[in-house]
């Protein structure tokens, strides 16, 4: 599997672990375990960073999610971003089933991180239901940032 998953206004693409297939699971039933829609395998629950490429599916994501969404906020040149992503990659396997995690590239996003009102990364903020429940910032170890989540 890849080290982060991509997204669309509709749900999330999840490639098939037996064969290989993209799956979309849509955000309304995030929380749940679907089956590939070619080989009829169970598909694993979200285990890895979802990767932002469009604000209209960040929206969709945030706003239809059944499952906290734990927001990292980064920029390739920041060197505790790059810190932080085996990290938050760690936090996104744990959370596997409890909660999605989804990195933005403030460079390419700056519309998104302007709403959150990011000021330094890297940041992380926590949607709940569509609302925002809780930010932080910096270097978090998996373990802290989930007790974090939880917390929110």
């Amino acid at each position: 599997m890849n080290s982060h998953l991509t997204a669309d206004e509709r749900g999330i693409i999840l490639p098939c672990p037996a064969c290989g297939t993209a799956n979309r699971i849509v955000y309304a039933k995030v929380a749940q375990q679907g089956r590939c829609g070619s080989c009829k395998s169970d598909l694993p629950h979200i285990a890895a960073p979802v990767e932002i490429d469009s604000a209209a599916s960040f929206a969709a994501l945030v706003s239809g999610s059944t499952l906290p969404v734990v927001i990292d906020f980064w920029a390739p040149w920041c060197g505790p971003c790059q810190m932080m992503a085996p990290e938050f990659a760690k936090a996104a396997a744990m959370a596997a089933g409890t909660a999605v995690l989804v990195k933005v590239n403030t460079d390419e996003h700056q519309d998104i991180a302007g709403q959150f009102r990011v000021q330094g990364i890297p940041a992380f903020a926590l949607v709940k239901s569509g609302r925002l429940a809780a930010q932080t910032s910096g270097f978090q170890p998996a373990e802290r940032l989930l007790a974090w989540a939880r917390q929110g």
